[in-house]
């Protein structure tokens, strides 16, 4: 707790601020005058906690001080030294919220009752105001800014600008780990920064932490700093940190977040077990973005298109190499994934038809959603493997059941067996019956019928001379009255009827 003291006796000062310095550690003398006015002279350039002033004092009172120093807006808890006839100026010091009093000569117990009472409510105070600012800083870091009312903007602004962190500048640092890295321990690595420092959790696994920036640092001070965070995670750590550049001023801290997750996401494609980065202005251009959508058309598709798959693996490959070239933004590369969607789907259905089920298509993954590009890379090469497999599958389904038609086309006068068939194809007879009805919207039983009666049709219409039980039997009805059924069913008429007419 950081304590001044204005006394204008000497003797009392020295003895007052020795007697706190031995009281414990966490109670720190920053400033002693002899008057009120010495204090006010150099108050902007100090951070107290508690003021300890006497109330009798020339020129300018304890309570006129106190008075002064509330003009200032500085959060400030004040004790006043007094007599045993100061009662009146004690109890007018109660207007300001003056609560604690130390009596002269100072009782050494009293004084450490009174440090201990303001130290826990300064950190009461403390723990308060910064999830106070956590939830302000939240609030323009992640808000829309074209759903954030102005005036509501500025109000938070000028509310955050009198904090500590905001007195001079600051920089916003994009935290990713996996596992993930708690509040408290980044608190426990950065303790001994010395410097003003807010975390932020946004609904990503990311943490945000605003640090300031004084006046002593250097242009890698932010660097550094970062990259000693990363040394003092746990060596199992994998993480990523992206630095925005340095800012004076709340009303930028949107900007801030923006430039630290831009160069987040440029470490999102380092291989590295933790990288940081600062500030990339790189983006795609539209030569790139062709160039991407050049080897699907060009090399991807004709591969699929000849059945090549191993080809198309590896026309794959090298989309996936030239996208962590250009490291792309996560909006980027989203765009060129659903680009790579639609072409690959389109290849499927046309391979495949309409009436085929695309159940496995490409996950429109979130690049956010991956600790880095690899893994990020590597669900989406499984989610395509997967395509190249329905599609794969499909052609060699679709090839199985044209076999069985040809083969239906040449052997329809013979008896049929559907296990003799399934044998052809290397395929279960259930499954061929269902694959054939899925990709001809028919049975193997109709389809084969339709096949006999259509080449009846044509003995009947091309060959006069035989008779109608001669034509069924040509056809693979032995039984000339199920035949006449058969065909009666096909095609409304009996085979004589037919003849009749067609000769």
């Amino acid at each position: 707790m950081n304590i001044i003291v204005v006394d204008d006796e000497e003797r009392i000062r020295l003895g007052l601020c020795k007697l706190i310095e031995q009281a414990g550690d966490n109670y720190v003398i920053i400033g002693s005058y002899g008057s009120g006015q010495e204090l006010l002279n150099e108050l902007e350039h100090l951070e107290p906690d508690l003021i300890i002033t006497d109330i009798k004092m020339p020129q300018m009172t304890g309570l006129q001080l106190i008075e002064k120093i509330v003009r200032t807006r500085k959060k400030v808890k004040f004790a006043v030294l007094s007599g045993f006839n100061d009662f009146e100026f004690a109890r007018e010091a109660m207007r300001y919220e003056v609560k604690e009093y130390l009596l002269k000569p100072v009782n050494l117990e009293e004084l450490n009752r009174m440090l201990a009472k303001i130290e826990a409510s300064v950190q009461q105070e403390n723990s308060r105001r910064r999830l106070e600012s956590e939830d302000l800083l939240s609030l323009l870091l992640f808000a829309d800014d074209r759903q954030m009312p102005a005036t509501l903007k500025d109000e938070v602004s000028s509310e955050l600008d009198r904090s500590r962190l905001f007195a001079e500048h600051y920089a916003v640092l994009l935290i990713g780990a996996e596992p993930t890295i708690t509040d408290e321990q980044l608190e426990k690595f950065t303790a001994d920064w010395q410097r003003e420092c807010i975390i932020v959790r946004n609904d990503s696994q990311r943490k945000a932490m605003v640090m300031a920036v004084g006046e002593n640092d250097h242009a890698n001070t932010v660097r550094e700093l970062a990259v000693t965070l990363l040394q003092r995670m746990p060596s199992f750590t994998k993480a990523k940190i992206g630095i925005s550049g340095v800012f004076c001023g709340s009303i930028w801290l949107q900007h801030a977040f923006r430039e630290a997750s831009t160069a987040f996401q440029h470490a999102w494609y380092n291989t590295e077990l933790r990288w940081c980065s600062g500030m990339s202005n790189q983006t795609a251009h539209k030569e790139e973005r062709y160039r991407l959508l050049r080897i699907i058309d060009k090399e991807v598709l004709p591969a699929l298109q000849v059945c090549d798959f191993a080809l198309a693996k590896r026309a794959f490959e090298s989309w996936l190499m030239e996208c962590a070239k250009y490291r792309l933004n996560w909006e980027e590369l989203s765009e060129v994934c659903s680009d790579l969607d639609v072409l690959i789907s389109e290849e499927i259905k046309q391979w495949l038809g309409q009436q085929q089920s695309i159940s496995e298509t490409i996950k429109m993954i979130a690049p956010e959603s991956f600790e880095d590009w690899r893994s990020f890379a590597d669900q989406l090469r499984e989610d395509m493997n997967n395509r190249f497999f329905t599609l794969e599958q499909g052609r060699s389904e679709n090839k199985a059941v044209e076999t069985i038609k040809a083969y239906l086309q040449k052997h329809y006068t013979e008896e049929i067996e559907l296990q003799r068939l399934a044998d052809l194809v290397y395929l279960t007879p259930s499954y061929l019956s269902k694959l054939f009805k899925i990709e001809t919207g028919e049975t193997i039983t109709d389809y084969l019928t339709t096949e006999r009666i259509e080449q009846a049709k044509r003995l009947l219409r091309d060959e006069q001379g035989l008779k109608t039980y001669m034509v069924g039997e040509r056809v693979g009805y032995a039984d000339p009255a199920y035949f006449t059924k058969v065909f009666k069913k096909m095609t409304g008429k009996t085979p004589k009827e037919y003849r009749d007419i067609v000769r």
